[in-house]
């Protein structure tokens, strides 16, 4: 399950409302697996989902392994939007993201990623319906490791969970939030007289909802004191 977020700006330039609608899609495929002594918090969506690693945004563990396996339905195509990026390895000998076209031994390489404070503001396609996530560790000394979000291609406005208000400076705008987002308050700050507060993350309020469960929310607007 992911969640489109609309946002219009008041004439002061701050975000005026926050509208949240559930994009429900229930399928038998997608909601893939995960295995590895390296996997952190993880939501496996049909449709759209978010990873990382172990600990993050605390230093991942030495001598690990995660491979994360994502199914979407067929037909449809997958990309990654990073939030994060910093593995220490200079050269993706012992420390590295790598992503698949497809699960099992004839997957083949799409990229490979490596390095501290790595920016990476393409989003990362699939050729197919099926993708593998592997994270590798080694001994290290620093590093955050990793955050992204995927969706199925037809949400090219896909966001990640930490991304805000302020990162986006048109008037109005509609974005995509993947499945598993969850903020700290779970609610929609105010301030005033600017209303929603730029500087909170536009994916609040979702769930960590597994394989496509309905869940029902109501909308959430910004509001002045």
């Amino acid at each position: 399950m992911g969640r489109a977020v609309m946002v219009g700006r008041g004439p002061t330039g701050a975000a005026g409302g926050l509208v949240l609608s559930v994009l429900i899609i229930l399928t038998t495929e997608g909601c893939r697996a995960q295995k590895g002594d390296g996997c952190g918090p993880s939501v496996l969506g049909p449709s759209s989902g978010t990873l990382s690693s172990l600990g993050y945004p605390r230093t991942y563990p030495n001598n690990t392994v995660c491979e994360w396996e994502i199914s979407v339905p067929r037909g449809k195509r997958i990309h990654f939007h990073f939030a994060s990026l910093d593995i220490e390895d200079s050269d993706c000998q012992v420390n590295y993201l790598r992503l698949y076209n497809g699960i099992g031994p004839k997957r083949s390489e799409i990229v490979k990623y490596c390095g501290l404070g790595l920016k990476v503001n393409e989003l990362i396609e699939s050729t197919g319906n099926q993708v593998t996530v592997q994270f590798m560790s080694g001994t290290h000394h620093t590093g955050r490791g990793f955050y992204l979000s995927y969706s199925t291609t037809e949400h090219a406005d896909l966001i990640t969970c930490l991304d805000k208000g302020s990162d986006f400076p048109q008037a109005q705008f509609s974005k995509y939030c993947p499945a598993g987002c969850l903020t700290s308050t779970e609610e929609i700050s105010g301030t005033v007289p600017n209303g929603y507060r730029e500087s909170s993350p536009l994916c609040v309020a979702a769930v960590h909802d597994q394989c496509g469960q309905q869940q029902r929310h109501p909308s959430l607007r910004g509001h002045t004191g």
